[in-house]
């Protein structure tokens, strides 16, 4: 499990980094006394915990926790405090775990025991998604559906990017190229973004999906993908059945990319 930590006490920081090291399936990737150095290692980098004090200048704690959620929804957030009365806070922005300073041994294992497994069972859900005969998602076996047609087509533009950033300018082109790039037209981008971002949080799986202010993406990370598979080397073409993504114009060009390499 990769954890961050955050605090702007050098010594609790050492004190966090030591007493994890003796937990050889926790790995400690970066540690920050400034939150939002934090937040911004956040937004390029996927970990499954963060532990992080709550009175911090700047930016304090429930305000980081916050923003580490909306980042990472799947992440599981542990406060550390020296005041029982912030856990009520803590709870406020649904912080999983809290630690109380003093801390030992035992209390870093108890935590981080509770914490592996809670990031276990959120990444336990199979999610795949289909690109050839037609573009679907499928959760534990069961098609989904998408009320919002867009949303459904974001997503499969965001899956045609493997990964890479989505950025709203292309999508609005590519989604609704006979619309004007104006206010109104964007509004339809964000309810589109909503609508996945609320379709995956209602299965429990935040994370699948990250947006930032003028891009989308998916998080690789945890699903499995038909396109993906042939791309490495998982599977041949003599394995997928039907088109890609047919039903979108814009997917021509990788359809014809997959037939010339293929």
């Amino acid at each position: 499990m990769k954890v961050i930590l955050v605090d702007d006490e050098a010594l609790i920081l050492r004190q966090l980094e030591m007493e994890i090291a003796n937990f050889p399936d926790v790995e400690v990737v970066a540690k920050f006394s400034n939150p939002i150095e934090a937040i911004e290692y956040l937004e390029k980098n996927k970990v499954e915990a963060v532990f992080s004090d709550i009175e911090m200048p700047g930016m304090n704690g429930i305000e980081f926790g916050r923003r580490a959620k909306e980042i990472l929804p799947g992440v599981v957030l542990v406060f550390i405090t020296g005041y029982e009365q912030y856990a009520i806070e803590a709870m406020k922005i649904k912080a999983d775990f809290y630690l109380t300073k003093p801390f030992n041994t035992d209390d870093i294992g108890d935590v981080l025991e509770r914490s592996a497994l809670l990031a276990a069972r959120q990444k336990s859900t199979d999610v795949h998604f289909r690109t050839f005969g037609r573009f679907d998602v499928f959760v534990n076996g069961e098609s989904v559906h998408f009320p919002n047609a867009k949303a459904k087509e974001l997503l499969a533009l965001c899956i045609d990017h493997r990964g890479g950033k989505v950025m709203m300018e292309e999508a609005i082109d590519k989604l609704w190229e006979d619309r004007p790039y104006d206010t109104r037209v964007k509004n339809l981008y964000r309810k589109a973004v909503m609508n996945i971002k609320q379709l995956f949080q209602s299965y429990g799986m935040e994370d699948i999906f990250v947006n930032s202010r003028g891009s989308c993406n998916i998080n690789r990370e945890g699903i499995t993908c038909d396109y993906f598979d042939l791309l490495d080397g998982k599977i041949d073409k003599s394995d997928v059945v039907g088109y890609y993504m047919p039903e979108y114009a814009w997917a021509e060009f990788t359809a014809s990319q997959i037939e010339d390499k293929m």
